[in-house]
């Protein structure tokens, strides 16, 4: 068997994670139904329900389950140093934080589904910060996947391919979250949430993590074949 094939087998879920896989999805169903049942006036839109756990459950996956390939420390430290400039370039265009003004202070926001809530908002006269559990952790594992493909850039051919798709990974996120605009926040949170192209978001979310992944995998695996085929 290849040794592509011996990397994507990993994809395949063992009885240990299924299992926890069956508790995180029953724990996030029992909050669902929480939220319908104590919050008056409650969304009920499906998807709405549904969409900050694809986001939620698939950037816990990418962190538990995707690591680098050793690398000498300048190399860490520049994928360290690109991967906290990507987040914060996602973070501001995607509304998680920017310029200050009205100086509300802080607040926490509990009426809204799960995985919007709890939000916590801060507006001050400089800054303004937006922290929203499904949209903060899909950030977070985006940045991650960018320092671990910076780490694993292996150069030439490899390389080349590895900085086309990274490039094509990365950019479409903050292209989905110009179109798509900030995200509303408060009381009225959901309803906002109605009016914004979160199912685009999403798509494009996953397609990102998607290639970020398959190029994370391919470079891997062409490092492997050239120190088998050095070794040998």
């Amino acid at each position: 068997m290849s040794t592509l094939e011996n990397d994507w087998r990993g994809l395949v879920p063992e009885g240990r994670s299924l299992a926890l896989w069956a508790v995180v999805l029953n724990t996030e169903l029992l909050l669902v139904m929480l939220y319908l049942l104590l919050l008056p006036g409650a969304a009920t839109d499906p998807f709405l329900l549904a969409f900050p756990f694809i986001w939620l459950n698939v950037a816990a996956w990418v962190l538990l389950r995707v690591r680098p390939a050793p690398a000498s420390d300048r190399r860490r430290y520049l994928a360290a140093a690109v991967a906290v400039g990507y987040g914060l370039l996602l973070g501001y265009v995607g509304g998680v934080f920017g310029t200050g003004g009205a100086g509300t202070g802080l607040r926490v926001v509990l009426a809204a589904p799960p995985g919007f809530a709890p939000s916590f908002v801060y507006s001050g006269a400089t800054l303004a910060v937006v922290v929203t559990p499904w949209k903060v952790a899909g950030y977070l594992a985006l940045s991650y996947l960018v320092y671990v493909t910076v780490v694993d850039a292996s150069g030439g051919l490899a390389g080349g391919v590895v900085g086309l798709f990274s490039c094509v990974s990365c950019v479409l996120p903050i292209v989905a979250s110009v179109v798509g605009g900030a995200i509303g926040a408060g009381g009225a949170l959901y309803q906002v949430a109605l009016a914004q192209s979160y199912g685009l978001s999403t798509a494009v979310f996953l397609v990102s993590v998607g290639l970020l992944y398959a190029v994370h995998r391919f470079d891997i695996s062409v490092v492997s074949g050239l120190r088998r085929a050095i070794s040998r």
